[in-house]
């Protein structure tokens, strides 16, 4: 951590809420709110989990003595040259909530403290830890949920997970609405006038969420975590053209004058009313299709395919496959779906990005770790907390699967 600068640790220390800023004080502010403070901190800025950290401050504000000493014990712990950090004593005087945060952030430096600060502040509140011995705290590690960022034509953007249920947006003359069973429908609005504008929408699920959206035309669309859907509010043209990042099941309304395109890394699948699954995260360097019932043609540049129910077309490159699959490795493609983590047939690689988007959390392989498990198959619920995952993983004879702070690695059993 690069050593702090004294105006840094004065704006901490010395400012209450009441008091406005200074120009000086205000761009240091902007400093710590811009990039630069995942540079000075060592944390990458776009962690969801810094969310619930900074969530923390009013259990901060009404803990401030012990957590002093949590902070400074997590601070010396993740700090391989004190030199580099200047003395600061405990403030005598009352500190905002503002100013309290940042003084935590300032102290600890890195996640690794934040972390600690945070098993600190979840523990009972009439236990006291020692200073200089903090012991690696066990969290349970919960399931992803249904949750999704919505991106209106305007770029104003609407936290789907905290909305109750009802219209939540109008878009031209498209009434946008979340059911009670957190889906978003769209749908006409009963004062409709003639004809309806070409507006772009996008839904987009973090690592750990997942939704489901009705389009204006009657088709339906599960995201799976980490992925997002870019569609139009409503489908005046010739056609209906939607954009996907990472993976998605459909059930496309049937309307033979208007196909139904979806668009994922350069690979076209064009459709007229039929059930199928498209993954196409940035990491699998594939696009796969995986048709359930009805017909799909598959294309990615000069190269093209048609598919038939119980196919699965990969695109590699310029190259399209087609392979057949049974009822049960189309129930494994589709596990995601029905609430389930599939282990059957999948490498060491392959499962661990499922837990990496479903949990949101790291992943390591260690060199030397088996690409297969071997014994591992069917499925297990993805409602079950990572923990009782990592167990049923550990069933297997060649690979361990372990969780040290926020990161599953793997590696070979000895």
């Amino acid at each position: 951590m690069k050593a702090l600068s004294e105006n840094t640790t004065q704006l901490a220390f010395g400012k209450s809420d009441e008091v406005p800023l200074t120009s000086d004080e205000q761009k240091i502010c902007e400093e710590w709110t811009s990039g630069k403070a995942a540079e000075i901190m060592k944390i990458d800025a776009t962690d969801p989990r810094l969310l619930e950290y900074v969530g923390l401050y009013n259990k901060l504000e009404s803990k401030k003595e012990e957590v002093w000493e949590s902070i400074e014990a997590a601070h010396s712990l993740t700090q391989s040259t004190q030199a580099e950090i200047p003395v600061m004593q405990q403030p005598t005087a009352r500190i905002g909530k503002r100013t309290w945060m940042l003084a935590a952030a300032v102290l600890t430096g890195s996640i690794v403290g934040v972390y600690a600060l945070y098993q600190f502040i979840n523990t009972d509140t009439n236990s006291v830890v020692p200073a200089q011995s903090i012991p690696v705290a066990k969290r349970s590690i919960e399931p992803g949920r249904t949750r999704a960022l919505l991106t209106l034509a305007d770029n104003s953007q609407i936290d789907l997970e905290t909305l109750p249920a009802g219209v939540i947006a109008h878009q031209d003359q498209m009434d946008i609405s979340k059911t009670t069973n957190n889906q978003i429908v769209y749908k006409v609005s009963d004062n409709q006038k003639a004809g309806t504008k070409d507006l772009n929408n996008t839904l987009t699920t973090p690592y750990g969420g997942e939704y489901k959206v009705t389009l204006a035309d009657g088709s339906t669309v599960w995201l799976n975590a980490g992925s997002s859907l870019k569609y139009a509010t409503a489908f005046n043209g010739t056609d209906r053209v939607v954009e996907l990042t990472g993976e998605g099941y459909f059930e496309v309304a049937s309307d033979k004058t208007k196909p139904f395109h979806v668009m994922a890394n350069g690979t076209e699948v064009k459709v007229l009313g039929t059930k199928f699954n498209v993954k196409a995260y940035n990491t699998d360097k594939q696009v796969t299709a995986t048709l359930v019932s009805g017909a799909v043609a598959i294309q990615h540049g000069s190269a093209a395919s048609n598919i038939k129910p119980n196919q699965q077309a990969i695109v590699l490159g310029d190259n399209i496959a087609i392979n057949n699959k049974s009822r049960n490795e189309m129930s494994q493609v589709l596990a995601w779906k029905n609430g389930l983590i599939n282990l059957e047939g999948e490498s060491v690689h392959s499962i661990l990005e499922q837990i990496k988007r479903w949990y949101n959390v790291d992943t390591q392989i260690e060199a030397g770790t088996p690409e297969t498990t071997n014994i591992l198959t069917g499925t297990v619920e993805r409602s079950q907390p990572l923990s009782k995952v990592l167990e049923l993983l550990n069933t297997n004879l060649s690979v361990r699967f372990t969780l040290q702070g926020y990161t599953v690695v793997a590696k070979a059993k000895k």
